[in-house]
């Protein structure tokens, strides 16, 4: 029998390739209900959710786990969205010149020295 969290993780991995929201404060039974109602098999033994009707891959607990990961970035790209928001800021400052003749701006700037 699966877990609540391997049942939640094999859900949110099925997310990125289909829709099935989690509702909140759900239980083992509403979530498999909730597969089923959607058409998907859920296979306690092997824990895997299996399309009712034979549709292509099956989804494994190691496979959603990959799919969910977050995606790390290099320190290359990294750098590289830093100068984006640092060349877009510097761009409307250039573009709003008249705003930092205002008084208020003013007063924020004296206080950054």
């Amino acid at each position: 029998m699966l877990t609540l969290k391997e049942l939640k993780t094999l859900i949110k991995g099925h997310n990125k390739l289909s829709v099935i929201k989690i509702p909140a404060k759900s239980t083992i039974s509403t979530l498999t209900k909730l597969i089923e109602e959607k058409g998907f098999v859920v296979d306690h033994d092997k824990k895997v959710i299996k399309p009712g009707v034979k549709r292509g891959k099956q989804l494994k607990l190691l496979n959603a786990e990959e799919l969910i990961k977050p995606k790390v970035k290099s320190e290359e790209q990294k750098e590289k969205t830093i100068t984006n928001k640092r060349k877009s800021i510097i761009k409307y400052i250039l573009d709003n010149k008249d705003i930092l003749n205002e008084p208020d701006i003013k007063l924020l700037h004296k206080g950054l020295k």
